[in-house]
């Protein structure tokens, strides 16, 4: 191969690269179609109404989480911590162990049709040493993923949710109330995007 073509297919792999992580990983996973809009939880930074559901464009509303605690949690946590508050919010997910320190929670999507198995959104948790290592895996998981990828942190653990839009990321952590146990974050095409809402951590 001559020098003139090495360069020319270096730089086409270096495109086809940079473009591919531009848009995201896939994760080959179909959200719910019947999320509800997510529009009347959500208000712009200066609290006004109709925010733009876009990056810096849009708040949680506190009453999303009414008569919740939300105080900032500082102890460590691990998987069952999680599963016991998806059972106080109805659904009841059995975290499966994938490692010493990660977890899968499947969200079922709908109703299990007969002859077909069922169908479910993956989130993975990682259970960390401190905030400050579960800050850097959610971090450094959604840059290596790509734009469109999504996940929320509470004290040592990180979860990390398949790409989506944001509004139906949103959508989907305010009907599992993800948003009221940990701090939301999104990934746009050259860094993570944290949405304040009613739980916060320093």
């Amino acid at each position: 191969m001559t020098y003139l073509a090495e360069r020319s297919v270096l730089l086409s792999l270096a495109l086809a690269l940079g473009g591919f992580g531009c848009v995201g990983l896939e994760a080959g996973i179909d959200y719910p179609s019947d999320l509800p809009s997510p529009d009347e939880h959500l208000t712009t930074p200066e609290g006004e109404a109709d925010p733009s559901v876009s990056l810096n464009g849009f708040v949680i509303k506190d009453d999303v989480c009414k008569g919740m605690d939300i105080h900032p949690v500082t102890q460590r946590l691990g998987p069952e911590d999680l599963a016991r508050f998806l059972e106080t919010q109805g659904l009841k997910i059995e975290p499966k162990k994938a490692r010493d320190n990660l977890y899968w929670f499947d969200f079922p999507t709908g109703e299990k049709k007969e002859g077909e198995p069922q169908q479910f959104v993956r989130l993975r948790l990682a259970v960390l040493d401190d905030h400050f290592a579960a800050t850097r895996d959610l971090q450094e998981s959604l840059l290596d993923h790509g734009p469109g990828w999504w996940g929320v942190r509470r004290s040592n653990l990180a979860v990390l949710a398949p790409k989506t839009s944001l509004s139906e990321s949103v959508a989907f952590a305010l009907k599992h109330k993800l948003v009221c146990w940990g701090m939301f974050a999104y990934t746009g095409t050259d860094d993570v995007y944290g949405v304040p809402g009613p739980y916060t951590e320093l």
